[in-house]
């Protein structure tokens, strides 16, 4: 089985994927401090096997570096959340017909150097939030992801956000709970504790038990893309080690008792040793640094 980049979606995407990544590990393993994570980067998807065992889009089965600012590995991490989220909803259905929130939590932009700060600052400000009355009487379960992108006023600066997925009680979309945009950002700033109103964006999640699953999926998927923005080398470089050590996906609540796995930034459910085995049934490639691309093996 032959198959050309144009002809398999995903073995196009895993081209583009790996075009980012080779500019990613050249700017990190120029810095001696990121220099161990550039050179995985740059060693991440060398070589994939598509699997058509499943009737759905084919498997990529490969060594995927786990670093975080690999786009290779970003692009699967949110793959898989949004595959372990579909996972929860076949386990416990009838959380499909829960009330959902889509709520991000700004900051002021901050200097890169001192993102690490800032993050902890924004940590220790959302649990604050998370004990505040109006929190614990309709809150029911929450995971935050943590998103840190190129600042769009000063592209030297670092702009590091929260997006939340809620499961609320259902008073929380009405009357004397309902907490509007404006109610969030008051809420919000003053457990920053700082001297300004945050920009903050709520969306309430509402429709059919299939729309709210696919809307609750979607946004999962939203909240663990790969990176979109374009940083500077030393933007890249002073950021990467800002977050190293850092976790980026917390759950609590009910969701933290049904769902821990949650907790985890794992890549993949990757299993090279599938390869050769009776039954397998795809096709190998291998990247190719001068053409940058893959072709077939």
């Amino acid at each position: 089985m032959t198959i050309t980049n144009n002809q398999d979606p995903v073995l196009e995407q895993l081209t583009i994927l790996k075009r980012q990544a080779e500019w990613t590990g050249q700017i990190l393993l120029s810095n001696p401090l990121t220099a161990g994570a550039g050179m995985k980067i740059l060693e991440c998807a060398e070589q994939v096997s598509l699997s058509y065992n499943s009737p759905f889009s084919p498997k990529p089965v490969t060594f995927y570096c786990k670093q975080r600012q690999c786009p290779i590995c970003q692009w699967r991490r949110s793959q898989r959340a949004c595959a372990e989220m579909h996972q929860l909803f076949d386990h416990r259905p009838d959380l499909a017909e829960g009330k959902w929130i889509f709520l991000t939590l700004t900051a002021r932009n901050c200097e890169t150097w001192d993102l690490r700060d800032t993050l902890k600052k924004m940590k220790d400000a959302f649990q604050r939030m998370t004990r505040r009355h109006f929190w614990q009487e309709n809150v029911l379960g929450a995971i935050r992801y943590t998103e840190v992108s190129v600042g769009q006023s000063d592209p030297n600066t670092a702009h590091p956000h929260f997006h939340c997925l809620l499961l609320v009680r259902p008073s929380m979309f009405a009357g004397n709970n309902y907490m509007s945009t404006k109610r969030w950002a008051a809420a919000w700033g003053s457990a920053l504790q700082q001297q300004y109103t945050p920009r903050v964006q709520v969306e309430r999640l509402q429709g059919t038990p299939q729309e709210i699953r696919a809307q609750v999926v979607n946004w999962v998927g939203y909240s663990t893309k790969a990176r979109r923005d374009t940083p500077s080398a030393p933007w890249l470089i002073t950021v990467t080690q800002q977050l190293k050590g850092r976790q980026l996906v917390q759950v609590s609540g009910e969701l933290g008792t049904i769902a821990p796995q949650f907790n985890t930034e794992d890549v993949a459910d990757v299993d090279c040793t599938a390869i050769g085995q009776q039954g397998y049934q795809g096709a190998t490639f291998r990247w190719d640094y001068q053409s940058r691309s893959y072709y077939p093996v």
